[in-house]
């Protein structure tokens, strides 16, 4: 099926409605006939007529860490140590024990975990748990984790959750399925930015969660709508991604060992009820807090060693770090600080069954509160206010892990090992790099606010995406196909998401609804990217960059002294991959891997991701040279 391009869609969607696509404001607000406009724009639209006038500024941050849920039986975890996975006793020297042992998932052989075919069995258990018909991979002791018997248990919990054979539980997504919580290392939070110049607002929120869909941003907006009517005129809602955070996204659930797909869905609508909720009232605790403000931007190259790890061809690495210093005009105190860096938060691995925000924790705290003095490194003074630590590309793989490295303590922290003090020390260093960018940061004085959104529909050619959507995994909404028919290329289920972009004088967002990909961003320049692009020689598939389109790359084309490119903004619909490097395997595609580490591929929507993005970049970067905001 031929579809039209974006433009078109959006023209024509805008004729059904209004009978005509809406003239574009030139500089001297006269309509340029026939040119087709971002369906959402400041300034120039009703209501934010102008963004010329002082900077005003406010940040807030609310938990939204879950307390109540119950555990798995740690016997039916992965790990050889089953006294390690115990609640509240991770292990000195690596993390827990990650997901549940999928062959025993189901069988009923008692809390022991042992079954009569096992060479440890003895005999059925004691307590009677064995064969009686209930499932033994959890404790269902109720959504409080407290046992008949354990210290402070009084009576089972006043919401039924105790005993009645469900697994009221969290599955932690970013990794495989199975992998239950059974405790909180640190909160997650929803850190919210409101900028305001003129009549024009915007809020940029990022949540702690592996991803955000479009479905539940609309419904975030709805709620800030609801709460502070017409107060802002677009809101960004962005994930860190982090791999250690309840699943908001339906994927990462329990798997059924027989089939091989999931039960179900792997959401909390609790967790998720607490996510929108908290983020709502971040941004607008963030609307009060408002006040004139000044800001500061600087930027370090972190490099590679230590800090950064590609995992496929071709490597490149985008390394910059943009960090920006809100601070009140009346008395310089800090009102925010944002840090905007790309990699994914994924350095506490799959064997970790704690609630984490990853390195994002230690690199907020660190920033809010400040660094001890440590071995030859000095201490560094804490700025205050609200940190926030904004995710950029992480895509074809940009990872943590890979790598040892020393931290601020002068201990050499080991990759095999994924403990909780690397994980914390990874975001000190992080945090030591946000202070260096501040230190040559330099004051922004023509920061004028504008933005330009488009909203548009992407297709579904994943098959296990496809799967999952009727399978009830993922909560959002499917269009331009008829679901009573066979899905083929005349009849594909499509998305809808948005992609936009914010200015501030010379800074920049850039949003993507998904992960894309360094070489998307900054190509393959040596002044862009660190070092030029390597390819593994036994790669059976590698990426032919003669077929890579050529430059100006994203990074350029914002036309920004300080870019930044924000990941998962607005949605999360898998890997961007570059169509000149999307590779299917042959015989199972987007259900197996192809040859030369071609996951990501898996694990996107297709093929048309990036084009189709691109397409509503290039109407952004037209009506914001027509309108004169780059």
């Amino acid at each position: 099926m031929t579809l039209p391009s974006t433009r078109a869609f959006a023209c024509l969607a805008i004729a059904l409605v209004s009978a005509g696509c809406p003239p574009t404001s030139n500089d001297a607000g006269a309509p340029d006939a026939g040119v087709v406009e971002p369906t959402t724009f400041c300034p120039g639209q009703d209501g934010c007529a102008s963004s010329e006038g002082p900077l005003v500024v406010g940040a807030a941050k609310v938990a939204f860490t879950p307390t109540a849920f119950e555990i798995a039986n740690p016997r039916y975890l992965k790990g050889d140590r089953p006294d390690a996975c115990e609640p509240g006793k991770p292990s000195v020297d690596d993390t827990t024990c990650g997901e549940l042992k999928l062959d025993i998932i189901l069988d009923d052989c008692g809390r022991d975990a042992v079954c009569n075919v096992d060479e440890t069995y003895v005999g059925p258990d004691a307590d009677g748990t064995e064969g009686d018909g209930a499932p033994d991979y959890f404790m269902d002791c109720g959504r409080d984790r407290l046992c008949p018997g354990d210290p402070g248990y009084v009576a089972p919990d006043a919401d039924g959750s105790e005993g009645d054979g469900v697994f009221q539980g969290l599955w932690i997504a970013g990794y495989g399925n199975n992998r239950p919580a059974m405790g909180v290392k640190d909160d997650l939070w929803a850190r919210a930015l409101v900028v305001e110049t003129g009549d024009t607002t915007v809020a940029i929120a990022t949540v702690d969660a592996v991803g955000v869909f479009y479905d539940d941003v609309v419904r975030i907006r709805a709620l800030v709508e609801a709460a502070r009517p017409g107060a802002l005129d677009y809101v960004v809602v962005q994930a860190t991604h982090t791999h250690e955070a309840p699943d908001t996204l339906g994927q990462w659930g329990l798997e059924n060992p027989f089939t091989g797909l999931q039960l179900g869905h792997g959401r909390s609508d609790e967790h998720m009820d607490a996510m929108r909720t908290a983020t709502r009232d971040a941004i607008v605790a963030a609307l009060d807090a408002k006040v004139p403000a000044v800001v500061r931007a600087g930027t370090v190259n972190t490099r590679v060693d230590g800090f950064l790890h590609d995992s496929r061809d071709p490597l490149v690495f985008v390394d910059l770090m943009t960090t920006l210093a809100f601070d009140a005009a009346s008395d310089g105190a800090a009102i925010a600080t944002v840090v905007h860096w790309g990699n994914h938060p994924e350095i506490l691995d799959s064997r970790n069954n704690y609630v984490s925000s990853d390195y994002a924790h230690a690199l907020r705290v660190a920033v809010e509160e400040g660094l001890p003095a440590e071995g030859d490194r000095p201490a560094v003074a804490g700025r205050g206010g609200v940190a926030i630590y904004q995710q950029g590309v992480v895509g074809g793989l940009l990872g943590p892990n890979g790598f040892d490295f020393t931290g601020r303590d002068g201990v050499l922290y080991e990759n095999r090992l994924k403990t909780w003090a690397r994980c914390d020390a990874y975001g000190d260093l992080l945090a030591e790099q946000a202070f260096a960018a501040l230190a040559d940061a330099a004051v922004v004085d023509d920061a004028l606010l504008s933005f330009a959104a488009e909203p548009y529909e992407a297709p579904v050619k994943n098959r296990v995406f496809q799967v999952g959507f009727f399978n009830g995994w993922f909560d959002r909404e499917l269009v331009q196909f008829d679901p009573d028919l066979p899905i083929d290329d005349e009849n594909l289920p499509y998305l809808k998401t948005e992609a936009g972009i914010v200015r501030l004088g010379p800074i920049a967002w850039l949003t993507a609804p998904g992960e894309m990909f360094p070489e998307s961003w900054v190509g393959f320049s040596e002044a862009l990217a660190f070092g030029r692009p390597q390819i593994d020689p036994e790669n059976p598939n590698p990426p032919n960059l003669d077929d890579a389109p050529p430059g100006p790359y994203l990074a350029e084309r914002v036309e920004a002294s300080y870019p930044m490119l924000l990941g998962l903004a607005l949605d999360e619909t898998g890997y961007l991959v570059p169509p000149y490097d999307f590779v299917l395997d042959e015989t199972a595609p987007y259900i197996s891997e192809a040859e030369g580490d071609h996951y990501e591929e898996t694990n996107s929507t297709g093929p048309d991701a990036i084009p189709l993005l691109e397409d509503v970049y290039d109407l952004l970067f037209a009506h914001e040279t027509r309108v004169g905001t780059r």
